[in-house]
């Protein structure tokens, strides 16, 4: 994974406002993969997954845009990349309960877990267990919404936006996963 300059993003209007605020995912049309991240009713962020079935989604935050794609099979990861990269900048480890560990070319890791029983909560903390960003609710089976966060620690954090998108993106392939799943085991 290469180093990352994070500075040259124009993320920083956008994440400074969103801190410690309620921040909500929403898919504006149903069965369509093209989910926005609104503060106030007002988009700052969105995710597009590239076709109807592929996991390769391009995650945009003010100007900065990434992308992010599931590989492997039985040892799956999630690479971020910056548009138009080759190049890792941060990937994603999962263990098989959906938790993992996300790395990023900074040198930081954060750790997935969820919060709560349900799973209906999930968290990405820094390794020292400080939360970072949140993400909470019910997933819907037709069209998924649910609300965020960034706390107040990660308000300087450079990878906060990519955690916003990554964190909403496994929620995206956990939930259509287990709708695979279920359809499979009805058959």
């Amino acid at each position: 994974m290469e180093r990352y300059d994070w500075d040259r993003m124009d993320v920083s209007p956008s994440l400074a406002e969103a801190v410690g605020r309620e921040l909500e995912w929403r898919q504006p049309e149903m069965l369509r993969r093209f989910y926005q991240l609104t503060l106030d009713n007002r988009e700052i962020a969105t995710l597009r997954f590239e076709s109807s079935f592929g996991s390769l989604a391009t995650g945009t935050f003010g100007q900065a845009q990434w992308t992010l794609k599931r590989k492997g099979f039985l040892s799956p990861k999630i690479s971020v990349r910056d548009a138009g990269s080759e190049t890792d900048i941060g990937l994603f480890t999962p263990g098989w309960t959906g938790a993992g560990w996300v790395s990023f070319g900074s040198g930081r890791r954060y750790h997935l877990r969820h919060s709560n029983f349900w799973r209906t909560e999930w968290t990405f903390e820094a390794e020292d267990g400080t939360a970072a960003v949140t993400l909470s609710g019910n997933q819907g089976f037709i069209k998924q919404g649910a609300r965020a966060s960034v706390a107040q620690s990660a308000a300087g954090l450079p990878e906060a936006p990519v955690m916003l998108l990554l964190i909403w993106y496994l929620r995206v392939l956990m939930t259509e996963d287990a709708s695979a799943a279920a359809v499979a085991a009805g058959s």
